[in-house]
C-alpha cells in the first residue's frame, strides 16, 4: 500500500511539480493539496495522511504553525521545503526541533520548476522520511558538577535526526566537563551555521561553526562547516578544512574526521555515532578503537533513522550502545573514571 501524502505549498504550480513527482513513485501518492496553515489543518484531520511535505512561505501563518498543530495532536513524518538561505536555514533549525524529520532545499527559490531535475533526490528524502521513527520528548537529567578526572576529546556524527539529537546531547553537558567536542552534521552551507547559533544559545558550552585555523578549546563545540570536510592537526591544537571530494557521498565526513582525532587524542578520544542513513562514521569507529579510545552509538531502535549507529555496530568496535536520553551520562561517567 502506498504512503497518503499531504503537500501543503502555496503556490499552484509547485504543486503540480511536487505532484508530478510524487505520483512517479511506487511508494507514495498523493492524498490532496493545501494553500496554508488554515487548509492544511483542515485536510490533515480529513484525509489522515501518512506524511506531509511542508513549506513555509505561506500565506498568512508560515509553515511551522502548522507543524506544530500536528506535531501536538498526530505525529506524523514531514518533510520541509526549504529555500537554501540563511533565512530559510533559520527557519530548518526551528522546525527541525520541532520534530520534522527532514528537509529539502528548492533549487531556485519558492518557485522551482528545476525540480523536476532533482526527482531522483526528492522521493529518497521522502522515503528515508516515511521510514523515520519520530523521536519523544526527552527531559534531561545529567549531573552538574562532576569531579572531572580525565581530558576527553569528543567527536560526533549526526544525519537525519541529528539536529534534535544534538539539541539534547549538547545542552545537557555542562561547561564544567571542559570537553573539547567537533561535530559532524550532514548539511549544506548555511544550514550549520544556523545549526551552531541555535545549539549555542541552548548550551553552557560555547557553540560555534568552525571556521580554518580554529583552536580546539575546552568548553567549546566545533560544528563542521556544510561543504567541508573537518580535520585536527596532528598535534590536535587546531581545526584545518578542506573541500577535497566528498568520502560515502557526504562531506563533511564522520569519518575524516574520526581518523584525525584518534591519531592526535589516542585514548583521551571519544566518538559517538548518533541517528543518520548510511555509514558515515563506522570507518571512524573502528580507527577510534585501534587507538584506545571508545565509542558510543545511539541505539538503531532509538534513533530516528538507524542506519549509521547499526553500521558502527556491525564492525564490532562498539563499547556503548545506548538510548539517546543515556548518552550525556554515559559521556560524565567516562570523565570521571575513564578506565574503571
Amino acid at each position: 500500500m502506498k504512503s497518503k501524502l499531504l503537500i501543503v505549498e502555496d503556490s499552484i504550480l509547485m504543486q503540480r511539480v511536487i505532484g508530478d513527482i510524487v505520483s512517479t513513485s511506487e511508494h507514495f501518492e498523493v492524498g490532496g493539496f493545501a494553500r496554508d496553515v488554515v487548509e492544511g489543518w483542515a485536510k490533515f484531520n480529513k484525509l489522515k495522511p501518512d506524511m506531509i511535505t511542508l513549506d513555509y512561505e505561506l500565506p498568512g501563518e508560515n509553515g511551522l504553525v502548522l507543524l506544530k498543530k500536528v506535531m501536538e495532536e498526530r505525529p506524523v513524518p514531514v518533510l520541509m521545503l526549504s529555500a537554501h538561505t540563511k533565512a530559510g536555514a533559520e527557519l530548518t533549525m526551528q522546525a527541525l526541533e520541532m520534530g520534522a524529520v527532514d528537509f529539502f532545499t528548492k533549487p531556485s527559490g519558492p518557485i522551482s520548476i528545476d525540480l523536476y531535475n532533482y526527482k531522483d533526490e526528492l522521493l529518497q528524502k521522502l522515503e528515508v522520511t516515511a521510514s523515520a521513527k519520530l523521536p519523544k520528548k526527552i527531559v534531561k537529567k545529567v549531573r552538574k558538577h562532576p569531579r572531572i578526572t580525565f581530558e576527553l576529546y569528543v567527536g560526533v556524527a549526526a544525519s537525519t535526526g541529528g539536529v534534535r539529537a544534538l539539541h539534547y546531547l549538547i545542552p545537557s553537558l555542562p561547561v564544567e566537563c571542559g570537553l573539547r567536542m567537533v561535530v559532524v552534521q550532514h548539511m549544506p552551507k548555511f544550514f550549520t551555521t544556523s545549526l551552531a547559533e541555535h545549539l549555542n544559545e541552548r548550551s553552557s558550552m560555547v557553540v560555534k561553526e568552525a571556521r580554518d585555523g580554529d583552536k580546539v578549546l575546552a568548553g567549546e563545540v566545533l560544528i563542521a562547516p556544510g561543504g567541508c570536510h573537518c580535520r585536527v592537526d596532528k598535534e590536535g591544537r587546531k581545526i584545518s578544512l578542506t573541500d577535497e571530494p566528498p568520502r560515502h557521498g557526504v562531506r563533511p565526513s564522520a569519518d575524516i574526521l574520526f581518523e584525525s582525532m584518534a591519531r592526535a587524542y589516542g585514548d583521551h578520544m571519544l566518538g559517538i555515532i548518533l541517528t543518520g542513513m548510511g555509514k558515515d562514521g563506522a570507518e571512524g569507529a573502528a580507527r577510534i578503537k585501534n587507538s584506545n579510545g571508545r565509542v558510543i552509538v545511539q541505539d538503531p531502535l532509538d534513533a530516528v533513522i538507524g542506519g549509521m549507529p547499526q553500521a558502527a555496530l556491525n564492525t564490532g568496535r562498539v563499547d556503548f550502545m545506548l538510548p539517546l536520553k543515556e548518552i550525556p551520562e554515559q559521556v560524565i561517567n567516562l570523565l570521571t573514571g575513564w578506565r574503571k
